[in-house]
């Protein structure tokens, strides 16, 4: 499918991109031969690579030539490139070779020395014969070196070997070197007693120790097994023969059969060695299907290659280390005790009722069935075996006669009340019930009355704010500032229209304007709204508990359709999604009442505008305008906060056209002309916070405007 996948995006580009130019193209971990052979195909060019290159790889090619793209592309992943006859040869090993001076250059990444051999034979074209070569993986760098000196660099790795540099040829042979024991000796390295064989040493070939081997047993062997090995650090004490051999072997990724008394040794997979070490567990499932357990298991316990179902016997078969059936066991142990097979028990209480049991049941007993009878003290539990006994023995535990009370709490509830115990008891000493406000104390009359006062002092209503809001919108004037001007005025009775006129905008507001910012302040606001130099945007009262959050928002929720461009047509189209602005004043407060009749408030504010609708024309969404201000600030209860700063301009465009003149074609442009202006608002949020006291009498707005008229012309009151 791959390679069916790359022709196909191949012959799409071939078309549409020119020989040796290679435009944006992107692979997310593909085959690096695959993405060579679209490379190929693309540029119409041959690139040949060889049995060193492998792997994987994620690149994305920009707009260039294919010699900077192949250079780059290569070069992370240790890949080198030449060209020849206009053919490109990948591989992991480079060599060039100057025949005038007989320096030899050589880079190799990651190859095993067989295939580097191989190469340099081919490019000086000189033989290279050798024995059998280890199978290890070499990285080397050598630049214009004779070619005997690069042999003795590749093969100094491994000492037992020379390089032997002939007439017309080159020989590269194995010497089995003698070490000392102490540091892994190849002679008596296999020794045999009593029928057992052992071996130990910190280095050794595998050809050697399957030498020793065989020649201390005495029996025949074919090595089928390609290259050499070398084994580190290799300890086995008392095996068998066969044992001793496969666990050789398994170090070397090699296995043996034995046919007509020889062993043939031969190559195995990684995989295949893992596989034998593999535990198998039989688990017979008695509470579940078997067929639904997998659907049961959590997402990523257990992958299909770890087990395997037997419908006959409702069982499971597990195969895998030890690390991956133990969770899936364990599991599944788990999950037969949950459904394991459940009874039927009747149980009948002494002094509670069951509709007093049930309130009383804690967490872990509140799903179970509990079926009720006509006898109000006797109940049906239908549950496992350990969760019946489990049940009987609390229900025991709290029917007892004058031992325990239910204590009903007013306004905490019972999970507040485990939160923060008083001294006087202990998590033992209550239980909680199926009633949030209500708990049950089975300790002794003396710490039931101790908890009963301290709960006087912990049952309390928690206090509760009252936010008066009043949010003012004002226009550009030359005084910006807000002040409160000191002075006297004194009202004569008679005065009442000229009251109603100062405060007649203001007697419907909630926020008692007079009271708590002063007659003049009213009565400048006053003007200022039948003037339309200022303009109320919001006017609530917020109520909440101390500590919670309180939210006012006064928005409108704009929806349009995302547009797009067609290519082709350049015409705009709907895409069909459909999305949302909302602008306009939100407000979030969070308020909580500290000591001396203090108020604490974090105060968040955002007032945000939609601009003009462009989407039909540009396909891209209005723009939007915001304004946040957040602060911390602590004010006594009923003392104002006031927030300032939120500045917007708005623009308007008036067009002053002449009457017939300016419908003249042309001439029509010089009657015609348009006046912009802008103006510049200041939203002002006035918070008042209280605390709520219940017995407080609400004022209307008729009483309101009586206590003001009272004040004026009864006292001839004195405003500041």
């Amino acid at each position: 499918m791959k390679i069916i996948y790359f022709i196909l995006v191949s012959i799409i580009l071939i078309s549409l991109v020119p020989a040796q130019e290679i435009k944006q193209m992107e692979f997310v971990n593909q085959s690096i031969k695959d993405i060579l052979f679209t490379l190929a195909q693309t540029t119409g060019t041959s690139i040949i690579a060889d049995d060193t290159v492998d792997g994987q790889a994620s690149y994305h090619f920009t707009d260039t030539d294919l010699d900077t793209a192949l250079e780059h592309f290569l070069e992370p992943y240790g890949l080198y490139f030449c060209k020849k006859d206009g053919i490109y040869y990948v591989s992991k090993v480079m060599v060039e070779y100057n025949n005038a001076t007989g320096a030899l250059t050589l880079f190799a990444n990651d190859v095993e020395p067989q295939l580097i051999l191989e190469k340099i034979s081919k490019e000086i074209k000189s033989t290279i014969l050798f024995d059998a070569l280890p199978l290890e993986k070499l990285c080397v760098n050598a630049e214009n070196l004779p070619v005997s000196r690069v042999l003795e660099i590749i093969m100094h790795r491994f000492n037992d070997y020379q390089v032997e540099e002939l007439e017309d040829y080159y020989y590269i042979k194995r010497q089995p070197v003698e070490r000392n024991n102490s540091s892994g000796s190849v002679a008596g390295t296999v020794t045999k007693e009593n029928g057992f064989f052992s071996i130990s040493a910190s280095s050794i070939r595998l050809t050697d120790v399957i030498t020793q081997l065989f020649s201390e047993s005495e029996l025949e062997y074919s090595m089928m097994k390609r290259g050499d090995f070398v084994l580190e650090n290799i300890h086995f004490k008392d095996k068998t023969f066969d044992e001793l051999l496969r666990l050789i072997l398994e170090r070397a990724d090699g296995d043996f059969t034995v046919r007509r008394n020889i062993y043939y040794i031969f190559d195995v997979s990684k995989n295949e060695i893992m596989k034998k070490m593999d535990d198998i567990e039989f688990i017979k499932l008695n509470n579940i299907p078997v067929e639904l357990l997998p659907s049961l298991f959590p997402a990523g316990l257990a992958s299909s290659s770890i087990f395997k179902i037997d419908k006959d016997n409702n069982a499971i078969i597990l195969s895998g280390s030890s690390e991956e059936t133990t969770p899936v066991r364990e599991f599944i142990i788990k999950l037969e005790s949950e459904y394991e097979e459940k009874q039927v028990s009747k149980l009948d209480l002494s002094f509670l009722t069951v509709d007093e049991l049930i309130k009383l049941l804690p967490f872990r007993f509140q799903k179970l069935q509990i079926v009720r009878t006509g006898n109000p003290g006797t109940l049906i539990l239908e549950a496992t075996k350990d969760q019946i006994d489990e049940f009987t023995s609390f229900m025991k535990m709290i029917d007892i006669h004058g031992e325990g009370l239910a204590v009903p709490l007013k306004y905490i509830r019972a999970e507040d009340l485990f939160k923060n115990l008083p001294p006087s008891i202990s998590e033992t000493d209550i239980i909680k019930s199926t009633d949030p406000n209500m708990v049950f104390f089975k300790g002794s009359k003396e710490m039931l009355d101790k908890f009963l006062k301290d709960l006087e002092y912990i049952d309390k209503p928690i206090p509760q704010i009252r936010y008066e809001l009043l949010v003012v919108q004002y226009q550009e004037s030359k005084n910006k500032e807000f002040g409160i001007t000191v002075g006297n005025e004194i009202m004569e009775s008679g005065d009442q229209s000229s009251l109603l006129g100062s405060l007649g905008n203001l007697i419907n507001l909630n926020l008692d304007i007079v009271t708590t910012f002063g007659y003049l302040f009213a009565i400048d606001l006053n003007a200022k709204i039948s003037d339309s130099e200022a303009r109320v945007m919001a006017d609530t009262t917020l109520n909440g508990l101390t500590g919670e959050d309180i939210s006012f928002q006064n928005t409108n929720t704009y929806r349009y359709r995302d547009i797009e461009i067609d290519p082709d047509t350049g015409e705009a189209r709907s895409t069909g999604v459909t999305r949302e602005i909302t602008s306009g004043l939100i407000i979030n407060i969070n308020g909580w009442v500290s000591g001396d009749n203090m108020i604490t408030m974090d105060v968040k504010s955002t007032v945000s505008k939609r601009g003009a609708d462009v989407s039909s024309s540009t396909g891209n969404p209005p723009p939007t305008s915001e304004k946040v201000i957040s602060t911390h600030v602590r004010t006594p209860s009923g003392d104002p906060v006031i927030i300032s700063g939120l500045l917007q301009q708005e623009r308007d465009v008036i067009l002053q056209k002449t009457p017939f003149l300016s419908a003249i074609p042309l001439l029509g442009w010089f009657f015609t002309s348009e006046v912009e202006t802008f103006t510049n608002t200041e939203l002002i949020i006035y918070i008042v916070p209280y605390i709520e006291y219940p017995e407080r009498e609400r004022l209307t707005s008729h009483k309101i405007f009586k206590e003001y008229y009272e004040s004026f012309f009864a006292g001839n009151a004195v405003w500041k």
